[in-house]
């Protein structure tokens, strides 16, 4: 290459490219939905009235809004506590419940409140969602306001607006909107209901007929119909003596009938799996098998919206260290986590080198579980119970015996022994009945894999932290055994 600078630049813009679609120096909503009917974005919110894409939006918002958030440290302890005595005072469920708009609008914009405290800091003390039609991109993707002034579209103050949105590019900055894909589903669904109604109040009644004789006139026949009107209120009509009526019953039309059932059950599951990823777990004819496996799709969808959250606020950090704390080697990081599975693994291993005599300090404790100052005293070796007081004497006696055991690895071995005889006995019975219906050695090799999606998650969490703790202190023997 003749110049390296050449390549310093972009050189594929909106500005140089010939098929550019930006009008007035903004770009409009690309969404296929919004272009064909010539609606902005307000239009997807309508359909959050319908009662199924309400649940929808409500569950897939709930399990965002069910996780722990945590603020990595910065180095600094003063830092950290100043951070976090500034998100907790924050409306955090209101602003979390807003960003997550940005999957099923596309994109959300909320304004950040800044006020300084009595040290002088810039923190926010609010972020408020606005209407997504009140805002559009330019030609290089950056946020614009639409004012009164402008209602095109004016440049936003820097780090006044943040913005969060949802698989976003640079075609697309608006992001994809989930609503837009379950959008014609809920129209339906809304004039499937009208005309399933029309159908039940046309075939689920019975008919009133009403015979003149052929010489009535005009009249007469109005005068009969208004009595048939009034008979089907109130069941009392007045009619000449020479006219007669007739009840007759609607055919049998369960079938039609069923077309309008099976018609609205697939709208529903349209949009579900619009907004949830599944329909399994929606539906009153799932099992428990699909309905797990649901779940696990809905759990892929959570991760996605967790790290939308993520980013959003990981953002605002930054802003509030920039005004604040221009010092730091490292940025804090805003963290979404399930406490309960982590609490629950850490536990198990915990407990398990808790019984075989390892004493944790205050430290260990309050870093991993979250306990503040005062919350726990450690007790002492008068107080531990027998199983400590065994293992520090079994410590003792090899001391003395250095040829003998370690006896943390030894009442490990003896633990796994008692408390995982029945989980592998199970699992060799299982090995037993698919070798003996094995014809050969490679069909026995594929029912042995098929066993392995049978465990759950708490027995790989319980094998793998059994495991991780044997080798590593089998490791630290081994060291040991060397270093004689």
């Amino acid at each position: 290459m003749k110049n390296k600078n050449d390549l310093i630049g972009v050189i594929a813009s909106r500005a140089t490219a010939a098929d550019v679609w930006a009008y007035l120096h903004y770009l409009p909503n690309p969404d296929p939905v919004l272009k064909k009917m010539g609606k902005d974005v307000s239009a997807y919110r309508e359909i959050l009235s319908d009662s199924h894409v309400g649940g929808c939006v409500r569950r897939r918002k709930a399990a965002i809004k069910g996780l722990e958030w945590r603020l990595t440290p910065t180095g600094d302890e003063k830092t950290d506590e100043i951070l976090t005595a500034v998100f907790e005072r924050l409306p955090l469920n209101q602003i979390i419940n807003q960003l997550l708009d940005a999957p099923l609008f596309g994109y959300q914009v909320l304004e950040i409140d800044w006020q300084k405290d009595e040290q002088g800091r810039l923190i926010p003390v609010n972020l408020v969602g606005k209407p997504q039609e009140w805002f559009n991109f330019d030609e290089d993707n950056q946020l614009m306001l639409r004012t009164k002034k402008d209602r095109f579209g004016e440049p936003v103050k820097e780090k006044k607006f943040l913005l969060a949105t949802h698989q976003a590019d640079y075609i697309n900055p608006y992001g994809k909107a989930d609503l837009g894909l379950c959008f014609w589903a809920a129209t339906f669904k809304k004039g499937g209901f009208k005309y399933w109604l029309e159908f039940v109040e046309k075939y689920g009644s019975p008919y009133l007929l009403g015979k003149h004789p052929r010489q009535a006139q005009i009249h007469e026949i109005e005068d009969l119909l208004d009595s048939l009107e009034q008979m089907a209120g109130s069941a009392v009509a007045a009619i000449p003596d020479d006219s007669k009526i007739e009840i007759l019953q609607g055919s049998d039309k369960s079938g039609n009938s069923q077309l309008f059932d099976d018609f609205l059950r697939a709208c529903k599951a349209e949009i579900s799996v619009a907004l949830l990823g599944q329909d399994q777990t929606t539906e009153a004819d799932s099992n428990r098998a699909s309905s797990q496996s649901g779940l696990e799709v809905t759990r892929d969808i959570r991760n996605e919206d967790a790290a939308i959250v993520e980013s959003a606020f990981n953002q605002l950090l930054a802003w509030i260290c920039e005004f604040n704390f221009t010092q730091l080697e490292t940025l804090p990081r805003f963290e979404l986590y399930e406490q309960e599975s982590i609490d629950k693994l850490q536990a198990e291993r915990d407990k398990l080198l808790s019984d075989m005599g390892v004493q944790f300090t205050e430290q260990y404790l309050h870093r991993t579980y979250g306990f503040e100052d005062g919350d726990i005293m450690l007790k002492s070796a008068e107080q531990a119970p027998d199983s400590v007081k065994s293992a520090v004497k079994n410590g003792a006696e090899f001391a003395e015996k250095p040829q003998s055991v370690h006896p943390i690895a030894d009442g490990i071995v003896e633990q796994l022994e008692v408390e995982s005889q029945d989980l592998i006995d199970v699992w060799l019975q299982d090995i037993k009945d698919r070798l003996l219906q094995a014809d050969s050695l490679e069909d026995f090799q594929s029912q042995l894999d098929s066993l392995i999606p049978e465990l759950t998650f708490a027995e790989y969490g319980q094998l793998m932290a059994l495991g991780s703790v044997v080798a590593e202190l089998a490791g630290r023997q081994s060291v040991s055994d060397e270093n004689m």
